[in-house]
This record gives structure tokens, C-alpha cells and sequence, in this order.
């Protein structure tokens, strides 16, 4: 019987190429605890600085921010109206006269509201996103859920990168900018309220689009369908739900994202004084 010969040292060849794969994977594994570990220890780290943190902070953005989630707590949807004149319980003169707000009971100089000549209404200047998230915790309690929500998002997203990754530069990458965005959870985000949701719908937005891109032939089929009009029948079975749904998430952020429109701000050192540590 014919008896197949390999060349002299295959076998220890083949041998220490497994054993060296072995090795690999193994420094892998333990670096992607070793980054998991970090990403948690950054979260404690972020919900112990959090949970110190108050909802009066003599911010008018927050102010303004907070009474647009009071109006979703009264009204439901009904709170996308935020008419000045609905300030029959009088939250928003409260909250101002709280930080000392020089004319705290005069409806037109309240900041953030903007004067609407069509409609003769004086209404909050920012996208209702922000406050109807507020809304869906507990009044009184809602600023430190939220960034605690979304720095677990945040750290959810950084994780399944771990799991994607398979070399020590991949890894390298997810770890840096892992890190980097769960702590931007806090600093500069505590800044506006607004930049919480914001940063969680780009995470989501972005995470999307690698998906997307990451096969070269649906980049492929995405990029040619899009440029023939109308679309073959090659095009037919490529799903439009994704790239749909990704371009309906970047506009959502602009909901939840304040633009500043000159509204009065109360000095620096009031400001200094009352952010969060």
C-alpha cells in the first residue's frame, strides 16, 4: 500500500503554526476582558459621578428643557405645544425664581421662548426631543436616569465592538474609542441636556452604517442601485429598510439637540458655580 510522505519537518511546522494560532487567540480573548473590564470600570465610574449631580443647576437650557418635559407629563403629545401662556401652573416662573431670575413673573422676558408674530404664541426655541425623553422618567428625578441610561447604551454598543474585534490593532481602536466616548458621557455632555439623546442616536447611527457597508457587495449593489434611475431588476432585492432607517436617525438627533438662537445666559460664574462636579 502506497504510503504518502511529507517533506522532513512538516509536522513540526504545522505543530508550532497551530500552537502559535492557539497563542493568538488566547491573547485575544484575555485582551478583550481586559477591555471589557476597563469599559465598566469607566461606567462605575460615570454613574458615581452622576448620581451627585442636580437638576438645578441656574442653567436656563435646562430650565427650559424641563419644562418642556413637564408640559409632556400634563398633556401627553398634547406637550408639543409649549405656549407660554400654558404656564397656568406656574412651573416655569417657579423654576425662575428659584435662580433669582430678575423678572421671574414677566412672560416676555422668560428665556429660551421665542415671540412666533403668525401665531401670536411665545414658545420654547428648541426641538421637543430632549424634553419628551425627559418625560419618560419621574418628575424630579429625571436628569440622572437619563445620562445613566445612555452611558449603559453607550457601553452596550462599546462592548458588542469587543466582540467583533479579532486583532490586537482592532482591539487597540475599540479600546481607545470605547473609552473616550462613555466618558464623553459626562464631560462635555453634562454641559445641555440635549447631547445625551444626541450622542446615543449617532452611536446607533453609526453603528448602522458599518453594518451596512461591511460586506463589499451590498456597498457595491447600494452604491450602483443608487445611481440608476430608474432601478433594474438587480436592484429589486435590495432592501431599502436599512439605509431608510439610517436616514430618518440622523434627522431624529436634531430633535434632541439644542441651537443656540441668542437666548439670555446667566454669567460664567453662575455657570462655573452650578455644573455638576
Amino acid at each position: 500500500m502506497a504510503r504518502s510522505l511529507s517533506p522532513p519537518g512538516a509536522e513540526d511546522c504545522y505543530r508550532a503554526k497551530v500552537s502559535e494560532t492557539q497563542r493568538s487567540a488566547s491573547m485575544i480573548k484575555f485582551l478583550k476582558i481586559f477591555c471589557a473590564a476597563g469599559f465598566l470600570v469607566v461606567l462605575v465610574n460615570n454613574i458615581v459621578s452622576i448620581s451627585g449631580w442636580t437638576e438645578s443647576r441656574a442653567v436656563y437650557d435646562d430650565i427650559c428643557y424641563l419644562r418642556q418635559a413637564h408640559l409632556f407629563d400634563r398633556f401627553g403629545f398634547g406637550g408639543i405645544d409649549t405656549d407660554i401662556a400654558r404656564d397656568d401652573d406656574h412651573y416655569l416662573q417657579d423654576k425662575l425664581k428659584e435662580i433669582d431670575f430678575k423678572t421671574w413673573d414677566e412672560p416676555t422676558t422668560a428665556p429660551c421662548h421665542t415671540f412666533i408674530p403668525a401665531s401670536g404664541k411665545r414658545v420654547l426655541q428648541y426641538p421637543p426631543g430632549t424634553g419628551f425623553v425627559l418625560s419618560l422618567f419621574r418628575a424630579g428625578f429625571q436628569v440622572i436616569p437619563l445620562y445613566i441610561l445612555t452611558t449603559i447604551v453607550a457601553v452596550g454598543f462599546s462592548l458588542f465592538a469587543i466582540t467583533r474585534a479579532s486583532t490586537v490593532a482592532q482591539l487597540t481602536l475599540v479600546a481607545a474609542f470605547g473609552d473616550s466616548a462613555i466618558y464623553l458621557m459626562i464631560n462635555p455632555t453634562k454641559a445641555s441636556y440635549s447631547m445625551a439623546p444626541t450622542m446615543i442616536v449617532c452611536v446607533a447611527a453609526g453603528f448602522l452604517s458599518a453594518k451596512l457597508f461591511a460586506s463589499n457587495s451590498s456597498r457595491e449593489r447600494a452604491l450602483a442601485c443608487a445611481d440608476r434611475r430608474p432601478p433594474d431588476w438587480s436592484c429589486r432585492n435590495l432592501s431599502p429598510a436599512q439605509p431608510a432607517f439610517i436616514g430618518r436617525l440622523l434627522p431624529l438627533s436634531s430633535l434632541a439637540r439644542s441651537f443656540w438662537r441668542g437666548a439670555r445666559r446667566p454669567s460664567s460664574k453662575v455657570l462655573r458655580s452650578a455644573s455638576p462636579s
